[in-house]
C-alpha cells in the first residue's frame, strides 16, 4: 500500500504543535502558513498565520494501527473523509495544499483591471475565488480538501500602476481609473 496525503482534523491553535509531535513520531506533517498583512499603527505589517486552521496535512498509509498511534496525539480530533474510511487528498489537492505550500507564505498580488482583476503569481488563477474584501485586504477562496468544499482566507497586496503607465488626458494630468 503506498503513502497518501491526509486531512486530521485538530484542535484550532494546536496545529503546529501536533505537526511537531508528528514530525517526533516519524510521521511527515505539514501546516502551510501564511504571512498575513494586517494594518497595525497605520502601517500594513505581516504576521504569520495558519491557512487551513483546525487541519494538519499527514503523508502516511493508511490502516487502523497508523491512525491509532496519531489518535492519542492531544488535541487529534479525527481524520477527515466521507465514509468508514478517511479519504485522502487527490494528486491535484496535494500539489497546491502541500507541495506549494511555500505559495501561501507570500500574500498573491491582485491588479485591479477596468474589467475586474487579475491574481499573480499565476498558480492562484486555479482556485476559485469567492470573495474580495479590498478594504481588509482578504480574498476568500474555495477549493476541495478531501471530498469537502473548504473555504479560506489570505491577505493580499495590490499591485499599483507605475505613473508612467497612468493613463493621462490630454493637458497631461492623470486621469482616475
Amino acid at each position: 500500500m503506498e503513502k497518501k496525503w491526509y486531512v486530521l482534523y485538530v484542535e484550532s491553535g494546536k496545529e503546529d504543535e501536533i505537526r511537531k509531535r508528528l514530525l517526533s513520531q516519524g510521521f511527515e506533517a505539514v501546516v502551510p502558513i501564511e504571512n498575513r498583512m494586517i494594518r497595525s499603527g497605520g502601517k500594513w505589517i505581516r504576521k504569520p498565520y495558519v491557512v487551513f486552521p483546525g487541519y494538519v496535512f499527514v503523508h502516511v498509509t493508511y490502516n487502523w494501527a497508523t491512525y491509532y498511534i496519531m489518535s492519542k496525539i492531544s488535541g487529534v480530533i479525527r481524520l477527515l473523509g466521507g465514509g468508514k474510511e478517511p479519504e485522502p487528498l487527490t494528486e491535484e489537492e496535494a500539489r497546491l495544499i502541500v507541495f506549494d505550500a511555500e505559495l501561501f507564505r507570500e500574500p498573491p498580488i491582485i491588479r485591479f483591471t477596468d474589467d475586474g482583476f487579475e491574481i499573480l503569481p499565476e498558480r492562484f488563477r486555479k482556485l476559485k475565488v469567492k470573495k474580495i474584501d479590498r478594504h481588509a485586504r482578504r480574498i476568500t477562496f474555495c477549493i476541495k480538501i478531501a471530498g469537502r468544499v473548504t473555504e479560506f482566507k489570505l491577505s493580499f497586496s495590490v499591485e499599483e500602476t507605475p505613473p508612467a503607465l497612468r493613463a493621462t488626458s490630454p493637458k497631461g494630468e492623470a486621469v482616475k481609473s
